[in-house]
């Protein structure tokens, strides 16, 4: 089964059942919502099993190793997001390609998300199927004025895909601190990168850090329909 008949049944699963489900948001707020390299909800790199919110379109642009990527993200619908991006290579032909996510919270998890999703669902660069698990450390007391409660956070992910992940693992953490900022580290199954956070408000966050020994540079504005 092709990575893009597998996400088709997938969303009009999700469709249905989602709808039904009550939003368990846990502490996914705007430090954990950016656009990754290549589109999807992620780290710098890698996704996680997060999406964006429905009726959110988040706008990105990367600069990585070799290769800048102006994307987008919609949230469809509860847990599902669509997207796509365009993909200037210094190596290579320049492409569009398009993505999709559906994010699955087991029952009795609230603090487990696992998110399956596609990125280049058309194969014009490198189709890439995947799969992910969030998992949500946040102490219950933890409060991201930094004034009361715990003064860190905690959110750790882990995945293995095709394509562009060679069917090896990838993941990584993020570091919650007070004050809109998070430092981020991840392992892309080839690489390992880092960097650094910071959301300015609900609308526009930013990231800066070191992917492959090259700089990366990345960032996200967020519309809300």
């Amino acid at each position: 089964m092709s990575a893009l008949t597998l996400m088709s049944v997938m969303l009009a699963s999700s469709a249905s059942a989602k709808e039904k489900q009550p939003i368990l948001t846990g502490t996914r707020s705007a430090l954990t919502q950016s656009n990754s390299l290549f589109g999807p909800t992620g780290l710098m790199t890698v996704p996680t099993a997060y999406t964006a919110d429905p009726g959110q379109v988040a706008f990105g642009t990367s600069f990585g190793d070799g290769v800048r990527v102006p994307s987008i993200n919609y949230g469809l619908i509860r847990y599902v997001e669509v997207g796509g991006g365009f993909v200037d290579r210094d190596n290579g032909r320049n492409r569009f390609i398009g993505n999709a996510k559906v994010t699955i919270i087991p029952q009795n998890f609230g603090n487990f998300e696992v998110g399956i999703g596609v990125i280049d669902a058309l194969d014009a660069i490198n189709q890439t199927a995947y799969f992910v698990g969030s998992v949500d450390l946040t102490p219950p007391n933890w409060d991201p004025t930094g004034r009361v409660g715990s003064p860190i956070a905690l959110k750790a992910h882990a995945g293995v895909g095709t394509g562009i992940f060679q069917e090896r693992i990838f993941g990584g953490a993020e570091l919650l601190f007070p004050n809109q900022y998070s430092l981020i580290g991840e392992y892309d199954s080839e690489n390992f990168n880092f960097g650094v956070r910071y959301v300015h408000d609900d609308r526009f966050r930013a990231q800066f850090g070191v992917q492959n020994k090259s700089i990366f540079f990345n960032t996200t504005s967020i519309l809300q329909f």
